[in-house]
């Protein structure tokens, strides 16, 4: 049996994320700190379960290399057990001196206020009119970070949980926030969100909370979620709009996305002292051109809805401006189109669906 958050539970029946060929279990691991891993005989490939985790990367998280981000999270799985979700998130900031002070206290916030986040997200679900699937269905939540979403969603929705990030040192914490709340049941993932260890048509409803502008290949990252979700099921992604005006908000920074990309960076590097090269903000035009080329007809980018629940962990003058936003957003249709070409966040949602959605056949148990 896998070691998950908390036994046996409802998961997929994975697949390579390279291939998409049958994988085997119970092989010796090449990583000596794994406890199991999969193996694909196509590709003469191992990946590793770590720490009841299992691990389907084909490329390392763009900030810190495979090892590193293993080790990183094994530390904080050292600490878990003897701190809170939220103290754990300020340890990893404590380690991490290459982020500012100043975005460390933004994002410890951040990471504070995801479940609040996830319940935003269940909320837009309703504004939208898509249904959250519910028993013996797979909700997969891409980009899951400390697991904000799951965690929101556990309590609202019987259909099985699956948050997929591509550092593993966040899923160690996102661990820690699931066992704190007593939400056992999710799955934690550790893969590529554009090699996906999931089978084709296999998935009921995705999340993408923020994570589009984290890949380099927006197109490749539609294209698969277009292979693993059903026909007709729910898609609900947000992410930064390119044109926003406002900050950006991963570093505080004003006018990054106006300027051409190859001066992005510099401007970030002068200004704040950190690096910019893996953030890849879109506009409305470029967002659109990615979902239109994965073929998924029924994907719309949309003005963003946006609740409190979305932005009150910013600062006071922040909020203001995000309700004002939402006030002229909702209430005034003419400015619809302007506000969605300048407006903090893009959303794709797939067109609601009259039927209810089929219930997922390879559900298993380990």
């Amino acid at each position: 049996m896998l070691d998950g958050i908390g036994g046996q539970m409802n998961c997929p029946n994975y697949c390579c994320p390279k291939c998409k060929g049958t994988l085997t279990i119970d092989v010796p691991a090449s990583d000596g700190g794994a406890q199991r891993a999969y193996q694909c005989a196509r590709c003469v490939r191992d990946f590793p379960v770590i720490k009841g985790i299992p691990d389907f990367r084909v490329y390392s998280d763009p900030y810190i290399d495979l090892e590193s981000d293993r080790l990183k999270g094994m530390r904080l799985a050292e600490k878990a057990s003897d701190m809170t979700f939220a103290e754990l998130v300020a340890f990893y900031y404590s380690i991490t001196p290459e982020v500012p002070p100043d975005l460390a206290r933004y994002y410890l916030n951040h990471h504070i206020a995801g479940t609040t986040r996830g319940a935003g997200i269940l909320a837009r679900f309703a504004s939208y009119d898509l249904p959250l699937p519910s028993a013996r269905h797979l909700v997969l939540d891409l980009g899951c970070g400390t697991g904000g979403f799951l965690a929101a969603a556990a309590p609202k929705t019987d259909a099985s949980l699956i948050g997929v990030d591509v550092a593993f040192r966040w899923l160690i914490v996102a661990r820690k926030r699931l066992e704190e709340l007593g939400c056992n049941d999710a799955q934690l993932v550790c893969a590529c969100a554009d090699y996906l260890p999931f089978p084709d048509q296999s998935i009921d409803a995705i999340v993408a909370e923020n994570l589009i502008e984290h890949v380099r290949d927006q197109s490749g990252l539609f294209a698969e979620i277009a292979r693993v979700r059903r026909v007709d099921s729910a898609v609900l992604a947000r992410t930064v709009n390119r044109f926003a005006i406002g900050p950006e908000p991963h570093v505080g920074v004003w006018g990054v996305g106006f300027l051409p990309r190859p001066l992005m960076n510099d401007y970030v590097k002068l200004v704040k002292g950190i690096p910019y090269e893996h953030i890849h903000l879109q506009s409305v035009r470029e967002l659109h051109a990615s979902v239109t080329s994965s073929g998924q007809a029924d994907l719309r980018v949309k003005c963003a809805v946006l609740n409190q629940q979305d932005y009150q962990h910013h600062p006071p003058h922040r909020q203001r401006l995000f309700k004002l936003y939402s006030r002229l957003a909702n209430n005034v249709a003419l400015l619809r189109p302007a506000l969605t070409n300048v407006g903090p966040y893009l959303d794709i949602v797939s067109t609601p669906q009259p039927v209810a959605l089929p219930a997922a056949e390879n559900i298993c148990k380990v």
